[in-house]
């Protein structure tokens, strides 16, 4: 017999509220969204990804009474969102790929396998004999082939093979294979590739296609008989269209907020990546809505993966971290609550027996002190001790546990501007960015399981959660700005004025304000509401302004 202690130290989330949440949670509602989802072909920046957003998402939360609405932002190719490009739109009706010849034969379908045409394909038909250049991806790789009105077989990625094969070597398209070391026990799968076309290459650029291991083979076998020619019919357009993001706010009594997010973007089917994290945040919200309400704000956002969310935090600048951190974007002139944490929910509902993987929640990186990393395991050791299970899933072992830091999702963008972020997802999964992730692979008792962990975590965080005093008042004077926040130059020209003694951040906002062609009067409102300090009253302001003309400072 093993020791057992006689008082177990309590969990951080009342038993009381923890059953409340897992009582109501339903896995078998959250999987039946995720069906929903994968109906739709949810590519970054496209009219589909509008569509699963209007059609599927919003009406969701709106049958609940929730406060929801749908942002957009310009996606065109072009567009520069910090330094990211934003996609180009894209409309994908349909693509084949066929063996020309007196027996043509069929590769692929989009309507039989939708990632068999690579995204952001441009539409149009051609044909060429097929030419296997290896890799694809780099000048050596076509020294001495000559692929000039051509097909390329490559194993690279398909943006960076098209680059090379198309835009610089003038092949007519792209055909795209697993490379040997990729999964060979699923040689039918059907790999998650994309061209990310730009702007400036719509006119030039083609169409691609992704093919099996087992359909690279068979081409290959044909040719080594003699040429092979292929014959590509794709219909799609490139053109602008919009990023699109959904919210939905369980408003609090304060203005911070505790930010939950999930992508809503990926090819037909790609039910763990990630349809499977959209209907968990709709299932979470329908949970919190059975409860009272938060004393924070819980604020869930379902983006265009990457994209969105940095397109999000451009355009809103007021969002920020409650601690002092070094962001780069510019100072915002309205005021507003700070973002106390972000759990992002990126495959979450996965079958580990039937994908080979665990669920992980991760730690943030040393770079952003994050009280998730002390909190989310106790929130998962009681979520284990639950023993939950869905009426229809599984009662597989729960493989779960809190790992270090890992990239690859929104949580990352939100750790960029200094919040504590984290991301639960699995790993590994053999399905994942392929033809084989598919509904059959979700769990509803996963759902179940993580639904209730992230509901109880947002929860407590909304209700209970305190920042640390001195992380308050540092957050209180500069919500996260720098300290030293006036130009380098505008500070020499401060010495030996008055104003070399005031407060930096409040002679910053102060010229921000001016510059934003604000009087006196409401600068001092502003101040005073900022800084939370009587003593930047119209008088202060005055004073100041009086100062900066009499130093020549002209507003711009």
């Amino acid at each position: 017999m093993s020791a057992v202690p006689l008082l177990a130290a309590p969990h951080k989330i009342d038993q009381k509220t923890f059953d409340m949440i897992a009582m109501e949670m339903s896995g078998e509602r959250t999987q039946e969204l995720d069906r929903r989802i994968v109906e739709y072909h949810r590519i970054q920046g496209s009219p589909m990804m509008e569509s699963v957003a209007r059609d599927v998402i919003l009406p969701a939360l709106r049958a609940m009474n929730v406060e929801a609405s749908i942002e957009q932002f310009p996606s065109d190719g072009k567009t520069l969102y910090q330094t990211y490009v934003s996609p180009i739109g894209w409309t994908m009706r349909s693509g084949e790929l066929w063996i020309a010849g007196d027996a043509p034969e069929r590769l692929c379908r989009f309507s039989d396998v939708p990632m068999c045409v690579s995204t952001y394909a441009k539409g149009g038909e051609w044909s060429g004999e097929l030419v296997d250049v290896g890799d694809g991806t780099s000048d050596d790789d076509y020294k001495s082939i000559d692929v000039r009105g051509k097909v390329v077989l490559a194993s690279g990625y398909a943006r960076d093979v098209h680059r090379k094969a198309v835009l610089k070597y003038g092949a007519v398209g792209t055909v795209i294979y697993p490379v040997a070391s990729d999964r060979p026990d699923h040689p039918d799968m059907v790999r998650y590739n994309g061209l990310w076309t730009r702007a400036e290459d719509v006119a030039k650029t083609s169409g691609s296609f992704q093919i099996s291991a087992n359909k690279y083979a068979h081409l290959k076998s044909l040719m080594s008989k003699g040429p092979v020619r292929v014959r590509g019919n794709i219909d799609a357009d490139l053109g602008p269209h919009q990023l699109t993001l959904v919210h939905a706010w369980i408003r609090g009594s304060e203005k911070d907020e505790v930010v939950v997010t999930a992508h809503l973007d990926h090819p037909k089917w790609s039910a763990n990546d990630n349809a499977s994290g959209s209907a968990e945040l709709v299932e979470m919200v329908r949970t919190l809505t059975k409860l009272p309400k938060p004393r924070k704000t819980i604020h869930f956002i379902w983006v265009p993966e990457y994209f969105g969310t940095i397109a999000y935090l451009d355009k809103h600048p007021e969002v920020r971290a409650c601690a002092p951190f070094d962001d780069p974007r510019p100072v915002p002139f309205a005021k507003a609550g700070c973002v106390i944490a972000n759990i992002n929910m990126d495959m979450v509902g996965e079958d580990t027996v039937k994908t080979n993987g665990r669920f992980y929640m991760t730690r943030a990186p040393k770079s952003v002190p994050s009280f998730l990393d002390a909190f989310l395991p106790d929130v998962l050791a009681q979520t284990r001790e639950a023993n939950l299970f869905a009426p229809t899933g599984t009662r597989n072992y729960w493989p779960a546990e809190m790992i270090d830091y890992y990239q690859g999702s929104d949580h990352d963008l939100f750790l960029g501007v200094g919040v504590p972020s984290t991301m639960f997802g699995h790993d590994p999964d053999w399905t994942h960015h392929t033809s084989a992730d598919t509904p059959d692979k979700t769990d509803a008792s996963e759902f179940l399981r993580v639904g209730v962990l992230a509901t109880n975590a947002v929860y407590w965080i909304a209700t209970k959660y305190e920042q640390p005093a001195g992380r308050i008042a540092g957050a209180t004077q500069n919500r996260g700005y720098r300290r030293l926040t006036i130009p380098p130059v505008f500070s020499e020209q401060l010495a030996g004025t008055p104003l070399a003694k005031e407060n930096d951040l409040a002679l910053y906002e102060t010229i921000n304000f001016l510059d934003g062609h604000r009087g006196s009067d409401e600068i001092a409102k502003l101040l005073s509401d900022e800084l939370g300090d009587p003593k930047y009253d119209k008088a202060w302001v005055d004073r100041v302004l009086t100062q900066l003309a009499a130093m020549k400072y002209v507003a711009k």
